[in-house]
């Protein structure tokens, strides 16, 4: 049951987001419409969503892929060794290690 609802909320997440930001849009223009500013770009309309998310979207992108190439560089460790997977073992599982080299 609370995969279900998991799977739910998360399906369902979107919709709630794209309703409300069609909310604000129709209270913005409401607002507009009886003579407030609204703000506006440089060729006086506003910036279109998509443009807006798109920039957004590839800004977090850039600084996932930094912020994973700085941790690799300046607090990556530097573990050497033989790397073992898990493995079943007579019924039970054997937890994966990493067993120091030979040479020490």
């Amino acid at each position: 049951m609370r995969f279900l609802l998991t799977i739910a909320i998360l399906f369902l997440l979107p919709f709630a987001g794209y309703y409300t930001w069609r909310g604000i849009r129709a209270a913005m223009s409401r607002r507009s419409a009886q003579g407030a500013d609204a703000q506006t770009g440089a060729d006086g309309l506003p910036p279109p969503p998509l443009q807006v998310l798109a920039l957004v979207g590839a800004g977090l992108a850039i600084t996932g892929i930094l912020a994973l190439a700085l941790g690799g560089v300046f607090g990556g460790s530097a573990q050497t060794g033989q790397f073992h997977p898990p493995t079943l073992e007579d019924g039970r599982v054997v937890p994966g290690r990493i067993d120091p080299p030979d040479g020490r």
